[in-house]
């Protein structure tokens, strides 16, 4: 059930959270990362249009947040340990200590065959996040196999059974038991795959969050292009929104990366590892021009898009997200539980080129994804092209037809 503290709780978490890291004598420094955290927390409602948390909510941040290759596996611990503070106080309960370590370590025994599933993972080209990720999970799943279980050429549904109904699995969990268990049988170690046995629960697929174009043009008007600051964050936006780069690879964008000549922009992307090269348009070249040449500091760095404030550093990975939600809050769009980071840009910008009619398989290479699958997801929200697929509904007939006649008839 969803637990909810009614008018907006953040305040009051906010002041409790604080008030406990103060009474239990944390370090300064471990309470400076827990309010770090807290307010990448805050953000992400705010991206939602959120006031309050919930344990719904608690777990939908940390299941995002693990996607982000720009967060270590150290930082994904930090998170996962604020939002279970969190928890206990919406709760009502004392901090406890959790020794995590010793329930998610594997088990020596299954060791040899959990490398061989990770080795798997980094030839299939998955990166170092999300092997730890996996290896996080894997260790936790392998842990809770019983004891009477010697090795996993020995394991059966009803072991998985009595796992899977003993203890509570988040979603990523599943998937990963669901991987390992896969790739269990495609190496001959099982002689069925159990990966059916693993728990599918159904979970809610958001709506893209998406703003229409003269939106879009709203937020971008609203940004003071005078000084340099604005030229920069102009300049950001512009390429979420007229071209769909990602956060990432905006904040890594380098002079190597622009050819004038050829009017394109060609890097190999930060989350996929995959070349990618878009064609600028005059709004894009010009906006980077004009940072570049009236707003840039001076700076030895081959990346574009540097602090505002000495030493002049290169952006983080989350200043795309930073600078886009400031200017969604100037321009006073009513976000109405949308997002309002880059990713939404990103989102609307794909929304876009579907309802133009633009064939899938062009919006896939235009936003960098991997399976032509991902531009389908933007079609739910395009109203006009689903209304045509619609079909009429069916005459009555039968004894349905029949009842709605006699209340007709009653009605009448």
């Amino acid at each position: 059930m969803k637990q909810k503290i009614a008018n907006g709780n953040l305040d009051k978490l906010r002041k409790e959270l604080e008030r406990r890291l103060i009474v239990m004598r944390y370090s300064k420094t471990a309470a400076k990362v827990y309010m770090r955290i807290f307010g990448w927390l805050e953000d992400y409602l705010n991206g939602y249009g959120e006031t309050d948390y919930s344990t719904e909510f608690g777990e939908r941040f940390l299941m995002e947040y693990q996607l982000q290759s720009i967060h270590s596996p150290l930082q994904f611990k930090n998170a996962r340990t604020v939002i279970r503070r969190m928890d206990e106080i919406l709760e009502n309960k004392l901090f406890t200590p959790c020794f995590r370590k010793s329930k998610s370590e594997c088990p020596s025994r299954f060791t040899g065959l959990r490398d061989k599933y990770l080795e798997s993972l980094a030839k299939r080209g998955y990166r170092g996040p999300t092997i730890n990720s996996h290896k996080m999970y894997t260790g936790k799943f392998l842990a809770r196999l019983p004891e009477t279980v010697l090795s996993l050429e020995e394991l059966t549904a009803t072991d998985l059974y009595d796992v899977f109904t003993k203890y509570e699995w988040p979603s990523t969990s599943l998937a990963i038991a669901r991987n390992i268990l896969s790739f269990l049988f495609e190496n001959g170690i099982t002689k069925t795959n159990l990966s059916n046995c693993v728990p599918r629960p159904r979970r809610p697929q958001p709506l893209p969050s998406v703003y229409s174009g003269d939106e879009v043009k709203q937020m971008l008007s609203s940004v003071d292009r005078t000084g340099s600051m604005g030229k920069r964050d102009y300049a950001i936006l512009i390429l979420a929104a007229y071209l769909g780069l990602r956060s990432s690879d905006i904040v890594n964008l380098t002079f190597n990366d622009i050819d004038y000549a050829a009017k394109t922009i060609k890097i190999v992307q930060t989350k996929t590892t995959r070349p990618l090269t878009l064609v600028m348009n005059n709004e894009v070249e010009e906006a980077i021009t004009d940072y570049i040449r009236n707003g840039r500091p001076e700076s030895s760095s081959d990346r574009i898009f540097l602090s505002s404030q000495a030493p002049f550093q290169p952006l983080s990975a989350g200043a795309g997200y930073a600078v886009a939600l400031k200017y969604f809050n100037l321009s006073g769009i009513q976000a109405q539980g949308r997002r309002r980071g880059t990713h939404a840009l990103r989102a609307s910008y794909a929304t876009a080129l579907v309802a133009k009619g633009v064939p899938y398989a062009v919006v896939q290479e235009a936003l960098g994804h991997e399976d032509q699958e991902s531009a389908k997801y933007y079609v739910r929200v395009d109203v006009r092209r689903l209304r045509m697929c619609a079909l009429d509904v069916p005459k009555p007939i039968g004894a349905f037809a029949v009842m709605l006649g006699d209340l007709e008839g009653a009605l009448s």
